[in-house]
C-alpha cells in the first residue's frame, strides 16, 4: 500500500486536510517527510497550473494519489445536486475538470460533499433524479478517459445520505460501473460500522481509496481505533492502493504528518 497525505490550498484551522498553502510547496513537503504521494483538494482543477503541479511531483518523485473534490461544496456551495441549474452545471464542469487531471496523473477522483445534502434540495425526487444524472454523467467521462472515480461514505454527522458501507455497495450495485469503487474512512467507519474490518472485508474489492484519521481525528496512533485489524482486512482482500491522511493538523502541520507516517507505514509496507 502506498501513504499518502492531504493538501489544500486554503481551509479552515478545524478542517480535517494537513497541508495547507502553495500546492507545490506542500508536494515538497509530502516528499521531505517521507510520503510516497499526495492527496490534492481542489475546488476546480482548470484553474490549476496543472503543469508546475506536474513538474513538482516529478522533481519530487512523489505521485498525486488522488484529488479530493469537496471544498468546492464545503467553501462555495457547487454540488451536483443543487436545486439551482446553473450550479449544477457549474459542479459537472468541475468534476469533467478533475476526471481530466486525473486521466493526466493517474490520480483516483473522489465523491464526496460534492454530492451535495438532500437538505440542500427542495425536493427528495429532484435530489434522487439530480444526484443519478450527476453520477452517471461523471462515471461516462471517467470510462472514456480511463479514470476511476471513489464514492466516499462519509458518516450521519456530516452528510444525511450513504452513510454506511453497505449504503455505499447498494449505490454501486444501481450505477454498474467498473469505473466507480468505494472510498472509506477509518473516521466515519468507526462511527457507522459495527466492525470496520469485517465492513472492509464485506466491500472486498470494491474498495477503491482509503482515508485513516484515529477516533478523536487527530493522526492515527493519537487515540484508540483498531488500526491493526483494519489493515490486516486490507492485506486480506488485497488492496494495493493508496492510505491518505485526512485529519486534524493538530497539534501542528508537521507533528501530525510525520507522527501518522511513523505508525502507518509499518502496516504498510507488510
Amino acid at each position: 500500500m502506498k501513504t499518502s497525505i492531504t493538501a489544500v490550498e486554503k481551509a479552515g484551522w478545524s478542517t480535517p486536510l494537513v497541508i495547507r498553502g502553495n500546492l507545490e510547496q506542500g508536494i515538497a513537503r509530502a516528499a521531505q517527510w517521507g510520503y510516497d504521494g499526495i492527496e490534492l483538494h481542489l475546488t476546480d482543477s482548470d484553474a490549476v497550473d496543472k503543469k508546475a503541479v506536474i513538474s513538482a511531483l516529478r522533481a519530487n518523485n512523489i505521485s498525486l494519489t488522488s484529488i479530493g473534490t469537496g471544498p468546492s461544496y464545503s467553501q462555495q456551495g457547487i454540488f451536483l445536486t443543487s436545486p439551482v441549474p446553473e450550479t449544477r452545471r457549474e459542479a459537472i464542469r468541475r468534476m469533467m475538470g478533475h476526471i481530466r487531471f486525473g486521466a493526466d496523473t493517474g490520480a483516483v477522483v473522489i465523491i464526496g460533499l460534492m454530492k451535495g445534502q438532500k437538505r440542500d434540495c427542495t425536493d427528495a425526487g429532484l435530489y434522487m433524479e439530480y444526484f443519478y444524472d450527476g453520477m452517471e454523467t461523471c462515471i461516462r467521462e471517467a470510462k472514456r478517459l480511463g479514470v476511476r472515480l471513489v464514492f466516499e461514505v462519509i458518516d450521519r454527522f456530516e452528510s444525511d445520505w450513504l452513510n454506511t458501507v453497505d449504503e455505499g455497495l447498494e449505490l454501486l450495485k444501481a450505477l454498474g460501473s467498473d469505473s466507480l469503487l468505494l472510498h472509506l474512512d477509518t473516521f466515519h467507519m468507526n462511527i457507522e460500522e459495527p466492525d470496520c474490518a469485517e465492513s472492509i472485508q464485506k466491500a472486498g474489492d470494491k474498495v477503491g481509496h482509503i482515508h485513516v484519521a484515529d477516533s478523536d481525528r487527530w493522526y492515527p496512533g493519537h487515540a484508540h481505533y483498531d488500526f491493526e485489524s483494519t489493515f490486516k482486512a486490507l492485506r486480506d482482500i488485497g488492496y494495493m492502493g493508496a492510505v491518505a491522511l485526512e485529519s486534524f493538523q493538530y497539534p501542528d502541520m508537521e507533528t501530525a504528518a510525520r507522527r501518522s507516517l511513523e505508525f502507518i507505514q509499518p502496516f504498510c509496507r507488510k
